[in-house]
């Protein structure tokens, strides 16, 4: 086997290994829980056959290693059973919810990506200059923010005020794309804002950096434009730990931003992990907090699979280690 085999085969059994590992805690998170997790789910006040009879369901009788491989068992199978709380099928709840958190965060996530890489690009290029500092506060500023703080004051502006946009609610783009973009519009525009702040500030600190080394001082004494040295030698070593840094926040697609769903009231996975830590749902978080991780160790995955690829140093120190 080559060496980027090896190091495939090495990844892949880190990222497994790390999945199980996350198995077993969030499984004992039920068993960690203070008092009896049934009780919690159903009341104190509930009947004892009642509670009995949902231990009995739950397999919270059995020992347990049993319980744990009969719920490994059914996750892999897709069966993340019945909301004791919300009376419905896990599946089909998360299977409603995932589309609706997508739907503002992902357009969010690629607008902020795109504007932070342009705006961290041009006041590095151009450091010390007023386009720099003024995007500097203007970054800092924002960054700084809650983001609650400034979806309430576009909510009092374009609804309140102008009345422009709906200040709250969501519509399906499969059922009416004007109705989604008029309210998702507010809801991306303080997620876009709250991140690209961040990737700008990112962006700035790396491409300052790269524009020091040697390789792009020798450009620039060998007479290269300064837009080739910039955006083609530049740019491209920049994104390396950009992109690191973007992967980390690839959670927040799938588990959407909690406090931008509650203020403008979008009924999507945010919401649902809200509400199943207030009532003690340990079925749906335990289900939740499993696709959420899985999801961020896959993309993790690909993102060193791809170094390995471009970079024969990383996945050379990949098979040492």
């Amino acid at each position: 086997m080559n060496n980027y085999g090896t190091y495939i085969v090495k990844k892949a059994g880190d990222a497994i290994f790390s999945i199980f590992l996350i198995s077993v805690a969030v499984f004992l998170l039920v068993h960690l829980m203070p008092g009896d997790p049934v009780r919690a789910m159903l009341g104190y006040e509930a009947d004892e056959a009642a509670v009995q009879a949902a231990r009995e369901t739950l397999h919270l009788n059995d020992p347990l290693i049993k319980q744990y491989f009969i719920w490994a068992g059914n996750f892999l199978k897709g069966d993340f059973g019945q909301s004791l709380v919300l009376k419905t099928d896990i599946f089909q709840t998360i299977a409603t919810r995932i589309p609706v958190s997508l739907s503002i965060t992902l357009p969010a996530f690629v607008i902020s990506t795109v504007i932070g890489i342009v705006v961290g690009t041009i006041s590095a290029t151009h450091r010390g200059s007023f386009a720099d500092q003024s995007l500097t506060v203007f970054v800092t500023a924002f960054g700084g923010v809650p983001d609650f703080w400034i979806g309430i004051m576009l909510m009092f502006i374009f609804s309140v005020k102008l009345g422009i946009l709906p200040a709250m609610g969501y519509v399906s783009p499969w059922e009416d794309m004007g109705g989604y973009l008029k309210h998702a519009a507010l809801p991306v525009l303080v997620l876009t804002i709250t991140s690209f702040a961040w990737i700008g500030r990112q962006m700035r600190t790396c491409m300052l950096d790269v524009l020091n080394q040697d390789y792009i001082r020798t450009a620039r004494a060998n007479g290269l434009p300064a837009s080739l040295v910039h955006y083609k030698h530049g740019m491209r070593n920049t994104l390396i730990p950009v992109v690191t840094l973007l992967v980390l926040q690839v959670r927040s697609l799938v588990g959407g931003s909690l406090l931008i769903k509650q203020v403008f009231s979008i009924a999507g996975m945010g919401r649902l992990i809200y509400t199943s830590v207030a009532s003690n749902d340990y079925l749906t978080i335990q289900a939740l907090t499993m696709i959420i991780a899985v999801f961020v160790i896959a993309c993790n995955l690909l993102l060193d699979l791809s170094y390995g690829f471009m970079d024969p140093r990383i996945r050379a120190r990949g098979k040492r280690s």
